[in-house]
């Protein structure tokens, strides 16, 4: 394999560089194409440092991460192509504005995976994608093909890109070091966006977590981390609830995402959106949006540009599983007609906690954190009257009958997100 190494200027590591192999990768249409897709699922109001943070960035980051693992010397130097290939191509078929277009196709009930549509793609399963593995990506071109036919020999081209898929889909050999509890892709991510947000995180973590995971789980797959790294372990997880306590419960920022999704559903049902145009990026998917002949999807998305955003509820804990999104459309849909104004509805898991499983190479296995049970909702109106207190505990009260909840609180920012008080919030002690 090549051993020429090409630099790259990072927001969160400085100066990092990527072996050949891997910086031919960085070139093909696949890649380049998230240099136009955010990081964020919303251009941020309340978060500026965050809004126009690429994709792009992220993966070279991720890629920069598995190129440095634990695991570096025990692996053949064709296993390494594999886990840097997949650690740079994990996000190559997000949909625009990331993983809420995703959302917005499953409201309108198109089944859409990002993490699984290569592997479609490649392996003929997906009848509307024209092309497979040579389909035109991004402006009219693809170069994943290319690539594979320069680093690897004719008879172990196809073996390698199925172990690259199995890789990003968190199967295989090393797909749970790419795709798992606690992954180089979450471990870039969650610094990543503290950085950008201005929460000063230890740059240096995600390095060490990367450095320490030294093995594999036979078993399990699940990597293996030195017990150098276990504190490390656990300001990711404490670092994680101050990025999606922020993402999460940014009110400006949740009616944004509320009105694209609004937006991409009116379109999907007028036929100006199809399956296929996963592949757009943020500003040909507004620029559709905004030609979208229903008035209400251009004005919508007319209205976030500026700044005008709906009248919406207070956002609200609600109790047990997340509704699916059909059944969040068709209560938006019976909602309206019960206020008699147009409203639509939003839902989210929360995102702040997990429970890890973590193994480390001594043969131990510890939990930690925990997992939570509940969810996110908001509801929000184009009719520029604010919804009143009534109207608000009406919108409630028929959530918690329509989606047998209820409500827990109303949802705020943690007065304190301190490293001290999440600690103890997630039982870290």
């Amino acid at each position: 394999m090549a051993s020429k190494f090409l630099s790259f200027y990072d927001s969160l590591y400085g100066d990092v560089s990527l072996n050949e192999t891997t910086t031919m990768l960085v070139s093909a249409p696949e890649v380049q194409r998230l240099r136009h897709v955010r990081l964020s699922n919303i251009d941020s109001v309340t978060m500026p440092g965050i809004s126009g943070l690429s994709r792009y960035e992220h993966v070279i980051g991720v890629a920069y991460l598995a190129q440095n693992t634990g695991l570096t010397k025990r692996l053949s130097s064709r296993d390494m192509v594999a886990l840097t290939a997949a650690a740079l191509l994990h996000d190559w078929a997000i949909t625009a504005f990331g993983h809420l277009v995703e959302e917005a196709f499953q409201y309108a009930g198109a089944s859409f995976n990002h993490e699984t549509k290569l592997y479609e793609i490649v392996m003929g399963e997906g009848a509307s994608e024209i092309g497979g593995v040579d389909r035109q990506f991004f402006r009219g071109r693809s170069g994943l093909r290319r690539w594979l036919e320069r680093v690897a020999p004719s008879s172990d081209v196809n073996n390698l890109l199925k172990d690259i898929i199995e890789c990003i889909s968190g199967k295989g050999k090393l797909g749970r070091v790419v795709s798992g509890d606690i992954d180089l892709d979450n471990i870039d991510n969650v610094f990543r966006m503290a950085f950008h947000m201005g929460l000063g995180p230890d740059r240096g973590i995600p390095r060490r977590l990367a450095a320490g995971i030294v093995g594999i789980d036979e078993v399990s797959g699940r990597p293996l981390f030195s017990r150098s790294v276990e504190s490390d372990i656990s300001t990711w997880l404490i670092t994680r609830r101050q990025v999606y306590e922020r993402l999460m419960l940014s009110e400006t920022d949740f009616v944004g995402k509320l009105m694209l999704l609004y937006a991409t559903v009116k379109a999907w049902q007028q036929g100006e959106l199809l399956d296929t145009d996963w592949n757009l990026v943020d500003d040909q998917f507004l620029s559709r949006l905004l030609k979208s002949r229903a008035k209400e999807c251009s004005d919508t998305v007319d209205r976030w540009l500026v700044g005008d955003v709906w009248a919406t509820t207070p956002l609200f804990w609600m109790t047990g599983r997340r509704p699916d999104y059909p059944e969040v459309l068709r209560f938006s849909e019976s909602l309206s007609i019960q206020l008699g104004r147009t409203c639509f509805a939003y839902c989210i898991k929360d995102k702040r906690d997990r429970k890890l499983d973590v193994m480390f190479e001594d043969g131990s296995c510890e939990s930690l954190g925990h997992e939570s049970s509940q969810w996110l909702l908001g509801v929000g109106s184009p009719v520029k009257k604010t919804l009143g207190a009534s109207q608000i505990r009406e919108i409630v009260e028929y959530a918690e009958s329509y989606f047998q909840s209820k409500q827990i609180s109303e949802a705020t920012i943690a007065s304190s997100t301190d490293a001290a008080s999440i600690t103890n919030q997630l039982g870290l002690l």
